[in-house]
């Protein structure tokens, strides 16, 4: 990678809050690579210690099959959270893998990424203020129903040892021993001391921290792709520069002095799609992956609330913070994708809207060409084909309900 100057505070869009990304080092590590061209100790660090709480737990639940009962109720219960692992795992993974894409990336949240005329800019700082309102609200959304559901799970411990040990069925029928923070089983015996305190320990920090920054990820992940919808937005605003000069606009001294503002605009529309296939060739496999996982974890959240029948406050409390947060993380990349697709497909509407056929014959076919290109939105793809919209989250949520309504049947 190039060598780039840092991004300063002063250049970020409007509104944008990146209190998140300085607070867990993401900014730094961003910023010294743009510089260095180098992965500084906190990515590292992070990675290390993700990859060191997750892996075990994963191994030790894939283990778990051979050594104690199970039937569907309990694979549920103890595969629910192994999944959340996984997501992060995946998110980390990806961000230390491509990080010097998503450093370029980061140039997408400067407010003069694209060039305006002064009398364009205040129309361009209501539109990112409106963008990074709604980028701050599902970001700020996640981290607080996040931490909410591993302070709850770790100040009340209501997984029963005995029921991973030696019970089937619903989870509440287990009223004796000691109480856990999640589900999970391990090759010693957790239910004695000193191991289950240590356990205890272990599950406890693994909930902070993998909790903590599967939050972190997503809403980096989410940002890019509102910054990317918000350049796209503000590329139309530009476009109407090219208004023949009616009402307010510019009166342009020649065709060929319009003519060459075409030409800039279009070198723009060429880099933010650039930044387009950037942002799909690392985000399209991530995307099919924590979407996959998270359909998952959402039928197998939903069955275990639906099927553990009990007063517990502590579970439903758990439930109804759990659901929501793997729903928010759906929404924010249909949502995204959908305001994405829709404001880079807008762009053809802008510049037709340029009254482009009353000018010279190279203005016209310059200005055919940018709307070929234009025509088809630029959108997220699960699997490579399928675009992720808001079409798909409300496919997802039915196709939640559906399964684990089955599942349910099913058991009963």
């Amino acid at each position: 990678m190039s060598v780039h100057t840092p991004i300063k505070d002063s250049e970020i869009i409007d509104g944008l809050n990146i209190w998140y990304l300085k607070l867990f080092g993401l900014w730094k590590v961003i910023n010294d690579y743009r510089t260095t061209g180098k992965k500084n100790s906190i990515i590292n660090l992070q990675l290390t210690i993700t990859l060191a709480y997750s892996i075990p737990y994963i191994l030790c639940q894939l283990m778990s099959c051979y050594f104690i009962k199970m039937d569907l109720k309990k694979i549920t219960f103890i595969f629910l959270l192994t999944l959340s692992k996984i997501q992060i795992c995946i998110k980390v993974l990806v961000v230390w893998f491509f990080l010097r894409i998503q450093c370029r990336l980061s140039n997408l949240m400067k407010k003069d990424f694209i060039d305006l005329p002064e009398h364009k800019k205040s129309e361009a700082k209501q539109i990112f203020k409106k963008i990074a309102f709604q980028t701050n609200l599902l970001s700020v959304a996640a981290f607080i129903i996040n931490t909410s559901y591993y302070i709850v799970s770790i100040g009340f411990p209501d997984t029963p040892v005995d029921y991973i040990l030696h019970h089937t069925g619903n989870t509440f029928r287990a009223t004796t021993g000691r109480m856990k923070i999640v589900g999970g089983w391990y090759p010693i015996p957790f239910d004695k001391t000193p191991y289950f305190e240590i356990i205890f320990f272990y599950e406890a920090s693994m909930m902070m921290w993998v909790g903590t920054f599967l939050a972190v990820y997503v809403s980096l992940f989410y940002q890019t792709l509102m910054c990317l919808y918000a350049q796209f937005a503000v590329l139309g605003i530009k476009l109407t520069t090219l208004d023949s000069g009616d009402g307010k606009e510019k009166i342009w001294k020649s065709d060929s002095e319009r003519y060459n503002e075409l030409l800039a605009i279009i070198k723009y529309h060429q880099k933010l799609l650039r930044y387009a296939d950037e942002l799909r060739l690392v985000y399209n496999p991530l995307v099919t992956m924590i979407l996959g996982t998270g359909v998952f974890v959402l039928i197998l959240a939903a069955f275990q609330f639906l099927f553990g029948t009990t007063t517990s406050t502590i579970f439903i409390v758990k439930s109804l913070i759990f659901l929501p947060y793997q729903a928010i993380e759906v929404c924010m990349f249909c949502f995204a994708s959908s305001y994405l697709e829709t404001a880079s497909s807008d762009v053809l509407f802008a510049i037709y809207n340029s009254d482009w056929y009353k000018a010279d014959i190279k203005f016209r076919k310059s200005a055919q060409m940018m709307m070929i290109r234009a025509k088809k939105g630029e959108t997220l793809k699960s699997v490579s084909i399928y675009p992720i919209n808001v079409e798909t989250m409300m496919s997802i949520f039915q196709f939640t309900y559906t399964v684990s309504a089955l599942m349910l049947k099913t058991t009963e």
